[in-house]
């Protein structure tokens, strides 16, 4: 189980009072209907996640550990992707309380909140499972995404960290030099990094990779792992797959809650709340691993130098400062990933 001293922290004075339940009535737009929360009554709490039908069983798990765990007490309604409001709202929604709970991905609110973007994953910002948790944990960073979210009006409960995100291309790679003569999918972030190396990229959407592998459109792509790539059937078109150990976990996710109504919340579900999360979410990584694993076998895997990876951390630092640009607080959370990655070994 995550260490959640830095979300713990943050919580607010239990209010024994009441809890603003949305009305589902069929329209996205409910406003919300004010119940008590007294002891041993059922809180409902109506949450959107970004995630489609594939991930019903996964989500179905949190809301049952959640029954489980209070008796009852707390009853998660899930919304998959788009059902209540687009994805790209999620976040506006939960702070005006249409949404009082959101599986988010930071990356969809980079233009309304300046430390999203870095939490949600930059380049060479951790490149283990280790590292992320030392960064959130130890480092301060998960402390500080607790309080930029308060100031928005929403509770920040654990990280949820993702998968593997590295490179499948049609011919194997074993170096960065390997790729310059290759064209590969990136997103503006990843093309920031490799274009110091003369490597051409290009973005496309995931709709389009397979028609853009098996037609030389592009020559490869970073995206996901083994398990993301054969979904997408990607392993019938190419089967070379490189471990950049550009950034993993590849994502990081997170459990919001409107400030409103966790205030509401009896200090006994606040804390079930936190410990069933963190303790759904490093299920939900393990998940990530052993699909990686079932998958590796469509695919031959080698690995990056590790004077490659040194390079690209050092490259990766316009992207970096761009982050930090954003605010005094982003610039705190950069400071934490390059304190970190100089104590690693990894930048100077």
């Amino acid at each position: 189980m995550h260490n959640n001293k830095f979300t713990l922290r943050s919580i607010a004075t239990s209010v024994k009072a009441g809890l603003a339940c949305l009305a589902l009535t069929g329209s996205a737009v409910a406003f919300p209907v004010t119940v008590l929360a007294q002891d041993g009554e059922v809180i409902e709490i109506r949450m959107q996640r970004y995630t489609g039908t594939e991930e019903d069983a996964i989500f179905q798990r949190l809301q049952d550990m959640l029954h489980e765990a209070s008796d009852g007490r707390i009853k998660l309604n899930i919304f998959r992707g788009g059902e209540l409001v687009p994805n790209d709202q999620m976040f506006a929604a939960l702070r005006s309380g249409t949404l009082q709970a959101i599986y988010g991905y930071g990356g969809y609110w980079g233009g309304q909140m300046d430390t999203a973007v870095l939490e949600s994953g930059i380049p060479m910002a951790w490149t283990s499972l280790e590292e992320a948790q030392e960064l959130w944990n130890e480092r301060g960073l998960g402390e500080l995404l607790a309080e930029n979210y308060a100031e928005q009006g929403v509770h920040y409960t654990v990280p949820v960290f993702g998968g593997k995100f590295d490179l499948l291309t049609k011919e194997p790679v074993e170096s960065l030099a390997d790729m310059s003569e290759l064209k590969i999918r990136a997103t503006p972030s990843v093309s920031a990094v490799l274009n110091h190396f003369d490597i051409p990229t290009v973005y496309i959407p995931p709709q389009e990779f397979y028609i853009a592998l098996s037609t030389n459109a592009i020559d490869g792509l970073i995206y996901g792992g083994p398990y993301d790539y054969s979904v997408l059937k990607l392993n019938e078109v190419a089967t070379s797959y490189t471990e950049m150990n550009m950034l993993y976990p590849g994502f990081v996710d997170n459990v919001l809650i409107n400030q409103n109504v966790w205030n509401r919340m009896p200090e006994d579900l606040q804390e079930t709340f936190m410990e069933v999360t963190a303790e759904w979410a490093d299920y939900r990584h393990q998940k990530f691993v052993e699909w990686n694993e079932e998958a590796a076998h469509l695919f031959e895997i080698t690995t990056l130098p590790e004077s490659d990876v040194l390079a690209m951390t050092e490259a990766a630092q316009d992207v970096w400062n761009a982050e930090a640009e954003k605010s005094p607080r982003a610039a705190e959370a950069i400071e934490m990933i390059r304190d970190m990655a100089r104590d690693k070994g990894r930048l100077e």
